[in-house]
């Protein structure tokens, strides 16, 4: 049976310190928790550590805190909070060193503690589903049948999927930086353009068929449809898919 408790490693300084915040933890309202405490000396020795904790709470130890974290960071995959003095510059190279939060120790309190651990560890929660997310988004990208890509507003090709070698013959790194124009078949150059400066300027999808011509020269008719990416409410690119519909001759043979 899964244990309930909420697992919390405590990296501390000296004795003193550490048995202040193990009494504020047992005032909080945290109903249940599993405390390891460790000295940091014998982190900075390699000392091997329960990697298993919901959360780690650290506290900052001057100049050697950045490099306390950076080996943390390294070992533990929960997020974690520093505890340091009333100093600016510490609590900047906390965060630059990747900790969730940063709490002053003399100001201290249950409440503010027990905020500070249940947001970073929902923090990290909501960022651990969003790369499982993003590794979805990839996987189903990467393997479909389809061709997608994105393109900068000038219609030059950022990315594309794998389905463009087996469609086209050529590989993702030719296609990068190839213009749109380049792909399709001659006579459809100019509707591909008018189509594009269409879509800038109203800013609407927009869907055509169009040929485009393989490495081998082959004609293959495909579905295109374009939307415009937003950054801060201006387009800065072009993402869109092909869906082939069938196949024509050669392109040399009908020269």
């Amino acid at each position: 049976m899964a244990d309930p408790s909420l697992k919390i490693l405590l990296i501390f300084d000296n004795d003193e310190s550490r048995c202040h915040i193990e009494e504020i933890l047992r005032i909080s309202d945290i109903d249940e928790f599993r405390l390891e405490s460790v000295h940091v000396q014998l982190i900075a020795q390699g000392e091997a550590i329960n990697l298993n904790h919901d959360v780690c709470i650290v506290e900052s130890i001057g100049l050697l805190a950045t490099q306390l974290l950076l080996t943390l960071k390294g070992v533990l995959s929960c997020p974690i909070i520093v505890l340091t003095w009333d100093s600016g510059t510490e609590v900047l190279n906390a965060l630059h060193a990747g900790a969730a939060d940063c709490l002053i120790r003399n100001k201290l309190g249950p409440a503010q503690l027990e905020e500070s651990i249940f947001a970073a560890i929902d923090q990290a929660r909501h960022i651990d589903l969003l790369d499982q997310y993003e590794r979805w988004y990839l996987s189903l990208v990467e393997n479909s049948s389809d061709l997608i890509f994105t393109q900068d507003l000038q219609g030059k090709f950022t990315s594309i999927n794998r389905a463009v070698e087996s469609i086209t013959g050529y590989t993702q790194d030719e296609v990068i930086g190839m213009n749109i124009r380049q792909l399709v078949a001659p006579e459809y150059q100019e509707l591909v353009k008018r189509r594009h400066d269409q879509m800038l300027a109203d800013h609407r999808i927009c869907d055509r068929e169009v040929e485009i011509v393989s490495k081998t020269w082959q004609r293959i008719t495909v579905k295109m449809s374009c939307h415009l990416i937003y950054k801060h409410g201006t387009p800065v690119g072009v993402q869109g898919t092909m869906r082939v519909q069938h196949n024509v001759v050669s392109l040399r043979a009908t020269g």
